[in-house]
């Protein structure tokens, strides 16, 4: 009956340690994707390449020391993974109330943007107004922050550094350059109306910049509208008409918006302004 036992006692005692051991060395083991689900970092991941990562306690930036883009420019799609105390790269199960959020720190300068074609691991940044934003990056659980990233540094350019209100020949009627300095001036008298002239846009080096299908031309009269009148060609979305109704002066600014917001999952589009000039007077003698 002793020797029953001790068999018993023995074969328990083997088996105890067999399912100790698989459950210890199996790779899948829950407590794996526990370890993972911890992220001491994040990368983010455009056409392909690391363009920033927090690693290590460090950010760092594939070209510079931020990332950078133009004013009204949406990037292509950024993915982003997590990054595990031993380097691999992550990203956890939704279905478990994962979910990625952000801080923006300027949101006048730059907006996150997630379609619903994008999933939820990845999202775009456009380019809002000229300036500076860091924006942090969260890991999700249900409601509440598991992982807060550094902050990662956007800066946003402006593109347009100024304008001229051409005629017909191509002669500047006006030109504003980078410091907002107008040379040359709009005048007509009452009852005239002008050759059609064209507004066109420069950058920094004064060369013009190719306003295609993605840029629409907008004008306000800030004052003087029972003085002159202004029209749109029906061939140039950026060529114009001034026609003098009564002596005196207006004045005006133009906008350039860069279309933004086609998406399927958003309103009517909406565009931002790329470039505002400073006020312009129309004299009417």
């Amino acid at each position: 009956m002793d020797i029953l036992k001790n068999k018993l006692t023995v074969l328990s005692l083997a088996l105890f340690t067999l399912f100790a051991f698989t459950s210890c060395s199996n790779p899948a083991s829950s407590d794996d994707d526990e370890e993972h689900l911890t992220p001491f970092g994040v990368a983010l991941i455009l056409n392909g390449v690391e363009v920033a990562v927090q690693e290590n306690g460090e950010v760092t930036y594939a070209d510079g020391d931020h990332l950078e883009l133009e004013i009204g420019e949406e990037t292509n799609l950024i993915t982003l993974r997590w990054i595990a105390e031993d380097g691999d790269r992550f990203v956890p199960n939704t279905d478990e109330g994962y979910s990625l959020s952000w801080i923006v720190d300027n949101e006048n300068v730059v907006e996150v943007e997630q379609h619903e074609e994008d999933g939820a691991w990845a999202f775009h940044i456009v380019g809002l107004s000229a300036g500076e934003s860091d924006i942090q990056f969260q890991l999700f659980h249900n409601d509440h922050a598991d992982f807060t990233s550094s902050p990662f540094e956007v800066h946003v350019e402006q593109a347009v550094s100024g304008m001229a209100v051409r005629d017909q020949a191509g002669n500047a009627v006006l030109s504003i350059d980078e410091s907002g300095t107008i040379t040359g001036s709009l005048e007509l008298t009452t009852d005239e109306t002008t050759e059609e002239l064209t507004a066109v846009f420069l950058d920094e080096e004064g060369t013009e910049i190719d306003t295609g299908s993605d840029y629409e031309l907008e004008w306000h009269v800030e004052s003087g509208s029972e003085f002159v009148t202004i029209e749109r060609s029906t061939s140039n979305p950026f060529a114009f008409t001034f026609t003098g109704t009564a002596q005196g002066q207006a004045t005006l600014h133009f906008e350039l918006l860069v279309e933004h917001g086609d998406h399927e999952d958003e309103g009517e589009e909406h565009g931002i302004a790329a470039y505002e000039s400073p006020d312009i007077t129309i004299t009417v003698n």
